[in-house]
């Protein structure tokens, strides 16, 4: 298995609230397991393992493990920006055909459901971080957006 090919799911992984990721390619299975260590607080950075990991091939393959870092972001965010919690696919709406969780000019209250990221088919709800009247969307339904980015911005 090609680790170039692996790289968009470990970097996939790293954001995704998943705890195990199988992925087969043949008769080749890689498993991705996040361990204790990098479920903590993305501001914190840890060094790659000690030692490379063998492939299945046998020969050593360096830094395989996702590692959490801070990622900054293009544009600067205020405190009321509403941001993208982890990499996906942008929902305004619980479904195609309904209407859309919030609107411009709605008053949203502190956890608040405001949009659904999805991500390898889990759902992640987007919730208000502060109180305040919606002033902005910022990302269009079904956009990609990376973590960190500002969805909304309240005023």
């Amino acid at each position: 298995m090609d680790i170039q090919a692996l790289k968009p799911l470990i970097d996939l992984f790293s954001q995704a609230p998943l705890q195990e990721l199988d992925v087969s390619d043949g008769a080749q299975t890689v498993k991705i397991t996040r361990a204790a260590r990098y479920a903590l607080a993305q501001s914190e950075t840890y060094p790659p393992p000690a030692s490379p990991l063998p492939s299945a091939g046998g020969e050593q393959v360096p830094d395989a493990l996702p590692t959490l870092t801070a990622t900054p972001t293009n544009a600067p965010v205020q405190a009321q920006d509403i941001c993208a919690p982890m990499y996906g696919t942008l929902h305004l709406a619980p479904s195609p055909d309904a209407p859309p969780f919030v609107s411009i000019g709605d008053t949203l209250a502190v956890g608040q459901q405001v949009a659904l990221i999805e991500a390898m088919k889990v759902f992640t709800p987007v919730k208000a971080t502060a109180n305040g009247r919606l002033e902005a969307i910022l990302a269009e339904d079904g956009q990609e957006v990376e973590a960190d980015q500002p969805l909304m911005r309240l005023s």
